[in-house]
């Protein structure tokens, strides 16, 4: 069984958010400037998937609104 978990660690993410390297994503969760709240799992810091996936799904659904025009 393939149990997937609830979080998202930022070291493996932070270059979807844009940023070049993991320190300076984490600088910028420091700053309180990173695009979604994150936490800290044990000495990991991370992100909910949900949050994740919801923060790419508003780029998708705006992209998909100007291809088909629908909103």
């Amino acid at each position: 069984m393939n149990q997937q978990k609830p979080w998202v660690p930022v070291n493996e993410v932070f270059d979807h958010f844009g940023y070049k390297n993991q320190k300076s994503a984490l600088a910028a969760i420091t700053a309180g400037t990173f695009p979604v709240e994150t936490f800290r799992v044990g000495r990991i810091r991370a992100v909910h998937r949900e949050v994740y996936n919801a923060y790419f799904g508003q780029f998708r659904d705006e992209g998909l609104e100007r291809i088909t025009g629908a909103k």
